[in-house]
């Protein structure tokens, strides 16, 4: 049974959300919260597995209370009524996202993940395969084989080769357990995949052997400088 705490500053947002979660199964709301401040305090005290979390809340925010959250953290799935907080939700490496009014066939998707997932606990372990997915197809991608990988609104974006593929985990994740050089807020690379660097007024420019154009932010260039000696 997965135990849930959800924070929401509606009511009626959080009456609908149990009411889901009681008719899906598999999951117990063992709390609720309506500010982002009584969420940290409900989290602390009750040690969920997953909390739900709005993203637009007066006072604290979704996105400020994840950054706040002890470790190890539980899993995040952050629920929204804009689509365009869905990029905040991965950059935060919050499992999933849902959108108000939330659908139950999308919510059971979300169930899913969290079942494959060790809920709460922080995995730093080197992975020899990630697995992406090109359509139907699973792919078991060795980290060798990644340029680079990126979050957008669909989720986390992995480029291999030069192809696109899907991956179910976050960026965070992705950077704790692959060799992969973090150069923006929404991007990682492969350092053996870097081909060249061009130097820009708003940061850098990374190019891979397969022609994939990375962006690098200003926050980040500095350590490209360091690690290839450019000089400038």
């Amino acid at each position: 049974m997965i135990r849930a705490l959800l924070v929401d500053d509606e009511p009626l947002a959080r009456e609908e959300l149990t009411a889901l979660l009681e008719e899906a199964g598999g999951v117990k709301v063992v709390g609720e919260a309506g500010t982002g401040k009584d969420g940290l305090l409900k989290a602390r005290e009750l040690i969920p597995d997953v909390i739900f979390l709005d993203v637009d809340m007066p006072g604290l925010s979704g996105v400020e209370v994840s950054s706040l959250l002890p470790e190890p953290r539980p899993a995040l799935v952050f629920v929204t009524a804009h689509q365009h907080y869905a990029l905040d939700a991965f950059n935060e490496a919050a499992l999933d996202y849902l959108l108000k009014p939330v659908d139950p066939e999308r919510l059971a998707k979300t169930l899913k993940r969290l079942e494959s997932v060790g809920l709460g606990e922080a995995d730093t372990s080197p992975l020899e395969r990630l697995a992406c997915y090109q359509g139907n197809t699973v792919r078991l991608v060795a980290p060798k084989d990644i340029d680079c990988a990126y979050v957008d609104l669909t989720g986390t974006q992995v480029v291999s080769k030069g192809e696109l593929l899907h991956c179910q985990l976050p960026l965070k994740t992705l950077e704790a357990r692959l060799p992969l050089l973090r150069v923006h807020r929404q991007y990682l690379v492969n350092p053996d995949a870097i081909k060249a660097i061009a130097i820009k007024e708003s940061g850098a420019e990374i190019e891979t052997p397969y022609g994939t154009k990375v962006p690098v932010s200003r926050r980040y260039l500095k350590q490209l400088k360091e690690k290839y000696l450019l000089p400038i």
